[in-house]
């Protein structure tokens, strides 16, 4: 993909060393020339000193071309002009980094009104895995999907789990929750299971909710 990004601090040069390793085509655009001149040092993109919110510097960046254009400066304003000047050049996708929380309460209004493909708060998402990561035992994997409106968690049936032994549609009864095994990993074998299907010691569990 062509991706420009705008703001190399410190959100934006992890942001920018991440899509340099997974082989994207990176433009990025920086105020300071320090900062600037030791970015490509060692990674391998193009840079450009100027100022996001300048539409003559976006265009040599190559937004009117780009598959994403990413604000990622200190400030949020500046931000969202980034992402409508990137998207009126013809970039088919933005991202505007967000901190103002008053930004954030009505993000949803700012995204489709604007057309931006997507707000990021870093504070607010952090707090967001925090709280979490607490609900979990630090044996379950928990992925998001539908934009953190689904959970797949991923978990082993130990030796003294009340699961073991028990059937799907059993234990549905007894523990009064909505959730959908989805995947039960046996050794080598790969089981869809249903109602019937006993959980044994040691399974890898796929459960959905």
């Amino acid at each position: 993909m062509n991706i420009v990004v705008a703001g190399v601090g410190k959100a934006g040069h992890a942001l920018v060393r991440q899509l340099d390793a997974e082989g994207h085509d990176v433009t990025v655009i920086e105020r300071k020339s320090k900062v600037l001149e030791q970015t490509p040092d060692y990674l391998d993109v193009v840079g450009l000193q100027g100022s996001g919110t300048d539409v003559d510097v976006l265009r040599e960046a190559g937004a009117a071309k780009a598959n994403l254009v990413i604000a990622a400066t200190s400030t949020d304003e500046p931000d969202i002009v980034i992402c409508l000047l990137g998207r009126g050049l013809g970039a088919q996708r933005t991202i505007a980094r967000i901190r103002n929380p008053e930004f954030h309460k009505s993000s949803r209004l700012i995204k489709n009104d604007l057309g931006l493909s997507m707000l990021i708060n870093p504070e607010n998402a952090a707090a967001s895995e925090i709280v979490r990561s607490l609900h979990y035992s630090s044996k379950v994997k928990v992925y998001l999907f539908a934009k953190g409106r689904m959970e797949l968690a991923e978990t082993r049936v130990g030796r003294e789990s009340w699961l073991s032994g028990r059937k799907i549609n059993e234990i549905a009864q007894r523990s009064m929750t909505s959730v959908q095994f989805c995947i039960i990993q046996r050794d080598q074998e790969v089981i869809i299971p249903g109602g019937e299907t006993v959980i044994q010691e040691g399974d890898k569990l796929s459960v959905a909710a």
